[in-house]
């Protein structure tokens, strides 16, 4: 089994300089969306990854994969995660304090500035994100009132 470590010494920390610089290039400030061939809509986050809302039997995904490149036309490949829309509301939720774990580490991420409707409901009121209590805790809830009724 081989090794992937990096080569020690100031050869390596050169290297390991000159790849946080190309990370940083990366354009953040673009928000336009594209369709891909399954006319899911995407958002590239880098050269060869993007985010993609896409639906699976019904259901509603958001999908982070690295794509590659094969007969001219870019393909997903194995790296990446789909979530459903539950996985993924959670992980909105959690972005204020992965955002101040890493502002403790050192790292400043600009803020979003929503824009349109995008945060609005279909009757155009704001939503409100713990309003709708999830389905498996509901579930829980009824089970529990029908045993104390027992």
């Amino acid at each position: 089994m081989t090794s992937r470590k990096r080569p020690s010494g100031s050869q390596g920390l050169a290297e390991d300089a000159g790849s946080q610089s190309k990370k940083s290039k990366v354009s953040t400030g673009e928000t336009a969306s594209k369709v891909d061939t399954n006319g899911d809509r995407y958002w590239e986050i880098s050269k060869m990854r993007r985010v993609t809302v896409s639906s699976f039997r019904g259901k509603n995904l958001v999908n982070v994969r690295e794509y590659y490149e094969k007969d001219g036309q870019e393909l997903p490949g194995k790296k990446g995660i789909s979530m459903p829309v539950d996985q993924f509301s959670a992980l909105i939720r959690l972005l204020p304090d992965i955002e101040q774990t890493l502002k403790q580490r050192g790292e400043c991420l600009p803020r979003p500035v929503y824009s349109g409707d995008a945060g609005k409901s279909d009757d155009g009121s704001d939503e409100e994100p713990d309003r709708i209590a999830s389905p498996s805790k509901q579930n829980i809830e009824a089970t529990s009132d029908e045993e104390s009724e027992a």
